[in-house]
């Protein structure tokens, strides 16, 4: 059995005037895709294309992070560390995966709910409750606030997206009028917004387009915050504490920096200059070349035959 006949449960969207069918499945966030009534074959997504750029540095120190504050955690309950302790240290990158939602998913669900009770959609006939924490309220406050300065009216939301001429599949966050202009947007819960969002706002944009779709005339990337104000900060001082450590473990000199300020909102137009969006579509395209390749030559994948 297949695992697309495992997982029953999915969403399936017609594109270019039915002649293609897109099956999203949410539980495994795996698409399968029909094109001129053939067979649903499994088509990779933009972000797993995306997944190819090199964010080792930034991951690096997330994972130093997380291990540093469970092992300090132990050390101030005065805890006997042995090796159980050791590789559970080292396995709390993974746990905090799993965690339950953050600040920025509190966020970006309103949002979506938002946006679906904007645009009428059965089953959202009244404005969504604002969530339960403060600094989720603040980031949806800020929300409309930027909803407004740009007067903002929107078009879709969490609509799928296919190139036939790509072969490349994804869900589009967001398409509305901002500045009057066409624009296709992406949002983020996160620490900090990535170069990676170009390529991606790009990609949904070009196979939206070529789906008959409205011509881009700029893109916006928005995040929302994953921590809270005291968290982020805890978190930016025990960065720097892993760094004093360092530069004295290796005889060098530790230079202090100062933190960015917190911001549990943040917008950003992606396309000051028109040039950007061919720019960001071509080095997604490299992107998926390198994906491509990659798994034909990697050892790991192929074994003895790459």
């Amino acid at each position: 059995m297949s695992k697309e006949e495992k997982e029953v449960k999915y969403v399936e969207t017609p594109l270019y005037k039915g002649t293609v069918i897109v099956r999203f499945y949410p539980e495994s966030h795996r698409y399968y895709v029909s094109v001129d009534g053939g067979k649903f074959t499994p088509t990779t997504g933009v972000t797993t294309y995306i997944g190819i750029k090199d964010k080792s540095r930034a991951l690096s120190v997330w994972q130093q992070q997380i291990t540093a504050d469970y092992l300090f955690d132990k050390l101030d309950k005065k805890c006997k560390i042995g090796e159980d302790e050791i590789v559970e240290a080292i396995m709390q990158c993974e746990i905090k995966k799993e965690e339950a939602a953050d600040i920025g998913t509190d966020i970006h669900e309103w949002v979506e709910k938002y946006i679906r009770f904007k645009l009428k959609q059965k089953g959202f006939e009244e404005m969504p409750e604002m969530p339960s924490r403060p600094e989720a309220i603040t980031g949806v406050n800020s929300f409309l606030d930027w909803e407004k300065a740009h007067k903002v009216k929107f078009h879709s939301t969490e609509t799928p997206v296919y190139s036939k001429k790509y072969g490349y599949v994804g869900i589009e966050d967001a398409t509305f009028d901002a500045d009057d202009l066409f624009c296709d947007g992406d949002w983020k819960s996160s620490n900090g917004l990535y170069n990676g969002v170009r390529m991606q706002t790009a990609a949904y944009g070009a196979a939206r387009m070529e789906n008959g779709g409205k011509k881009t005339q700029g893109r916006w990337a928005i995040r929302f915050s994953k921590y809270s104000e005291k968290e982020y900060y805890a978190r930016e001082e025990r960065k720097r504490e892993i760094k004093r450590v360092i530069a004295r473990i290796q005889g060098k000199e530790y230079k202090e920096s100062v933190p960015k300020p917190y911001q549990v909102f943040e917008a950003k137009f992606l396309d000051a200059d028109k040039k950007f969006f061919a720019r960001d579509l071509e080095m997604f395209l490299l992107c998926k070349k390198l994906t491509a390749w990659d798994k034909i030559t990697d050892p790991f994948i192929m074994g003895d035959d790459w």
